[in-house]
């Protein structure tokens, strides 16, 4: 059954989609000193790596493809073969006085002429003394991943992956049992697992991109970056393993993000566009839902790109923008589940220069919060709610069949005096703080030491604080503390000192019921008391 799981996956793959997941696998296989190098200059080479075989260590270069090949394919590759094996410019690790073994990889398998065509260039550098031709195609990939012990996804436990991917492909599954799921990804302290986490990762979001849902690609995506800090906390420096995986996980999040990003066209769709693309009844719903999480998304990609210095950040801060202006389900957020979704665009807008568009932006959701806590209302469902309390509270208020005590908390209340307290925003922080008290909303906070606890649901030394006090008046003495969370956290996170600063906002994402101030201070502020440690990247 996995095999066949296997076989599906590689069989849908566009060819990109592979990267990440082939060095999970090459790094299970023994595989070490992994570089990727697709591009205008890899000559040849899309990853270079080493490894040992029959006791000698060889430098490796492979060259992969998607899909099966015929015999034109072959023929057109065969340039790209012949540089594979003879060209030895690559990268700086690349060993010229190693041993070489050159290895070409497809995702499918050599169909028509191409076999025999394959067969006859193995025999012809045979005869001719030279490199040889590995081929690795569909079967060996499918044995690889199934049966491998360090990765191979066949096993004891396979029954609740089959599961995740039965509830892909019915359309029942949430971000909520996805992240129940990942929780398997890791032990505490251990990383024996994390390299079939990887592959489990790219499994289930391959399926879900093929179902439409790379919104979820991206969250699955995120999980397992999530899994590889918890296995390294605390660490300086974090264990190889562990670093691999989460720079894994973030390519994997970079590339569903990435495709999702493209499909949005040049300008945004307008309100109605969105709204008529799901069943109009429960548009009150599906679309302010939509654009929270687009902005999710697209914000914590924006931010990957700055911190990678793509070229494509500008273009998602305009996109951001124009796509709040025709778009106000984007700051009517349905429960505070999607409070945390503020946090990514409003720190990527504010990093691309837009501080005056997020400044409105936090305004709206301040009018938004106040409507839904004035009275006789029931305020908005907690961040842990199922759809049904989230319908609930936002919709059930005129309904007499709707019997809901009022719940007074609000987790987006503390996003927004929190983002006006970091981004030192004081007029905007005390008339949200005024706002706030004057519907009793309460602003909620859950408090965690800078331990393990913070990767996790529920650990012991969770705080959770119903009701924070914010300072009345902005002082520019404080700076950005204003409220006693502050001040009595960590004054910064394993993750920050380390150079990990968008894998800590990640987290927050992950979990949708905590945030971290000091991390976002540090993002935005170049003169932050946490001073600059180590990058491990």
């Amino acid at each position: 059954m996995i095999a066949n799981v296997v076989g599906s996956y590689l069989d849908t793959l566009e060819e990109r989609e592979f990267d990440a997941p082939f060095i999970a696998l090459l790094r299970a296989l023994g595989f070490w000193d992994i570089h990727f190098l697709h591009g205008s200059f890899e000559f040849g080479k899309d990853f270079i790596a080493k490894g040992s075989s029959d006791g000698i260590v060889r430098q490796y270069a492979f060259q992969t493809k998607a899909g099966n090949l015929n015999h034109g394919d072959w023929r057109r590759a065969r340039g790209q073969i012949d540089e594979l094996r003879t060209n030895v410019l690559a990268h700086p690790s690349f060993d010229k006085g190693m041993p070489r073994q050159a290895v070409f990889v497809t995702t499918g398998r050599l169909v028509g002429g191409a076999p025999a065509a394959a067969q006859d260039y193995r025999s012809h550098l045979e005869s001719m003394g030279e490199l040889g031709l590995v081929v690795w195609d569909r079967e060996d990939l499918v044995g690889f991943m199934s049966s491998t012990p360090e990765v191979g996804l066949a096993g004891k436990d396979e029954g609740e992956l089959l599961k995740i991917l039965g509830q892909i492909d019915s359309n029942e599954l949430d971000e909520v049992a996805l992240e129940r799921f990942s929780r398997r990804w890791f032990v505490i302290s251990q990383v024996a697992g994390l390299w079939r986490s990887a592959i489990e990762t790219a499994t289930i979001a391959n399926r879900l991109r093929r179902s439409e849902r790379l919104d979820l690609a991206c969250y699955a995506s995120l999980c397992l970056v999530r899994a590889a800090w918890v296995c390294a906390h605390g660490q300086q420096p974090p264990n190889n393993v562990s670093l691999a995986v989460a720079n894994l996980g973030r390519s994997l999040f970079r590339h569903y993000a990435l495709d999702l990003w493209e499909r949005c066209g040049e300008e945004p769709p307008e309100a109605l566009d969105l709204i008529h693309a799901h069943e109009p009844l429960t548009s009150f719903v599906t679309y302010p839902v939509r654009c929270t999480r687009l902005a999710e998304t697209l914000g914590l990609l924006g931010l990957l790109e700055l911190e990678t210095e793509e070229p494509t950040a500008p273009g998602i801060a305009n996109y951001l923008v124009k796509f709040r202006t025709k778009n106000p389900g984007l700051t009517h957020p349905i429960s505070d589940h999607w409070a945390v979704s503020m946090i990514p665009p409003a720190l990527f807008l504010t990093r691309s220069g837009r501080k005056r568009e997020v400044e409105s932006f936090l305004l709206d959701l301040v009018r938004w919060t106040g409507d839904c806590y004035e009275h006789n209302r029931f305020g908005l469902a907690g961040p842990r709610a199922n759809p049904e309390e989230e319908v609930n509270h936002l919709l059930g208020a005129p309904f007499e069949h709707v019997t809901l005590e009022r719940r007074p908390e609000s987790y987006i209340s503390t996003i927004v005096l929190d983002l006006a307290a970091v981004l030192e925003m004081s007029e905007l922080y005390q008339l949200a703080r005024n706002d706030f008290l004057a519907v009793d909303a309460m602003s909620c906070v859950m408090e965690v030491d800078d331990t393990v606890s913070q990767y996790l649901v529920d650990a012991s030394d969770l705080n959770f604080e119903p009701n924070m006090e914010y300072k009345e008046n902005w002082h520019p003495v404080d700076r950005w503390k204003v409220a006693p969370h502050h001040s009595r956290g960590p004054s910064s996170y394993y993750l920050s000192r380390i150079g990990r600063i968008w894998d800590h906002l990640a987290l927050s994402i992950v979990l949708r019921d905590r945030h971290f101030p000091t991390t976002w201070r540090q993002l935005v502020d170049t003169k932050a008391e946490d001073p600059n440690g180590p990058s491990y990247q």
